[in-house]
């Protein structure tokens, strides 16, 4: 298949690059910047451009005929989002919409959208399904659904296929630990420096971390499925607080590791753990790699940026 990754330089980007090259793709990505964190894969077409630049032709030309487009670029981190509202409506709302836009004139097979399992739903206290209620605490929550929303109306307006993923909280290697999102590889270039973990609240909010390259493979599921037209979940469905991840980095590294609290930010729901049956189903994916097996995975690439580079 012809496959069009938007966003194809970044951290989850070039898991997913990889991932579909092995599957015999014919891979381009489309980014603003090559890739800085990641390896640059023989095979890949790497082209910049901005996908959120009102001018859509040499967009227009990359998506030409594409099997698949992949939607991973975004714009804004949701803890600065509320505070660059009107930015974030005009890149990456009215940025999508042409983007869909230019899908359906080039007559793009299916779009697969990145959407935020970690940040869309409400308060919950038990795994959460795809019909929990949404209630989301930031700029960037709303834009993600509000862009599923569009998907659905392009659908119905234009018959565009889309499958829509809400990823829990992905880490693994080639993310950037500077960049202010991605709590693991953070804590880990502290801790490599001699510096205490910084930890936003006390400890105890509950996430569900995974390890990437399960989430570039039921990526590539996606792609393939006939069950389109549809939400999944991408997670572990395993809880771990902070002060859990603590725990196993301090038998990773072998040592105590000192610890900085901060206030707790308003965007950060206190419990967030994925429902994930749906794609355990109807995609037959599951999650195949162990958090500790991540974090090692993970930290080799962190110590030599070159250890993981054929994986």
């Amino acid at each position: 298949m012809r496959v069009v990754l938007l966003g194809g330089s970044g951290f989850i980007g070039a898991h997913l690059a990889r991932a579909l090259l092995d599957a015999g793709d014919t891979v381009i990505s489309y980014d603003r910047q090559p890739p800085a964190h990641a390896p640059r894969w023989p095979g890949v077409d790497y082209r910049l451009g901005d996908l959120y630049r009102p001018d859509t032709a040499e967009l227009a030309a990359t998506l030409a005929d594409a099997d698949l487009v992949y939607h991973l670029a975004w714009r804004f981190l949701p803890a600065e989002s509320n505070h660059q509202m009107q930015a974030d409506i005009a890149a990456n709302l009215a940025g999508t919409v042409r983007l869909l836009e230019t899908c359906v004139a080039q007559r793009v097979g299916r779009v697969i959208f990145f959407s935020s399992g970690g940040t869309v739903y409400g308060p919950a206290q038990a795994p959460i399904p795809e019909t929990h209620p949404t209630e989301p605490r930031s700029s960037h929550a709303v834009i993600k659904l509000a862009v599923e929303k569009y998907l659905a109306l392009f659908d119905q307006l234009h018959g565009l296929d889309y499958v829509i993923l809400r990823p829990g909280n992905p880490f693994g290697p080639y993310q950037d630990p500077g960049r202010g999102q991605g709590v693991i590889p953070a804590f880990m270039a502290q801790a490599a420096a001699g510096l205490p973990l910084d930890v936003w609240g006390d400890g105890r909010a509950v996430r569900d971390y995974f390890y990437v390259g399960d989430l570039a493979e039921a990526a590539r599921l996606a792609g393939r499925t006939t069950a389109s037209r549809a939400v999944y979940n991408i997670g572990s469905g395993v809880g771990r607080s902070l002060t859990d991840v603590i725990t196993v980095l301090e038998r990773l590294f072998g040592r105590s590791l000192p610890v900085q609290h901060h206030p707790a930010r308003g965007v950060d729901a206190p419990f967030n753990v994925l429902d994930i049956t749906k794609a355990r189903t109807i995609l037959g994916w599951s999650p195949r790699i162990s958090f500790e097996e991540g974090l090692r995975r993970t930290w080799a690439a962190l110590a030599d940026p070159d250890a993981l580079a054929g994986r």
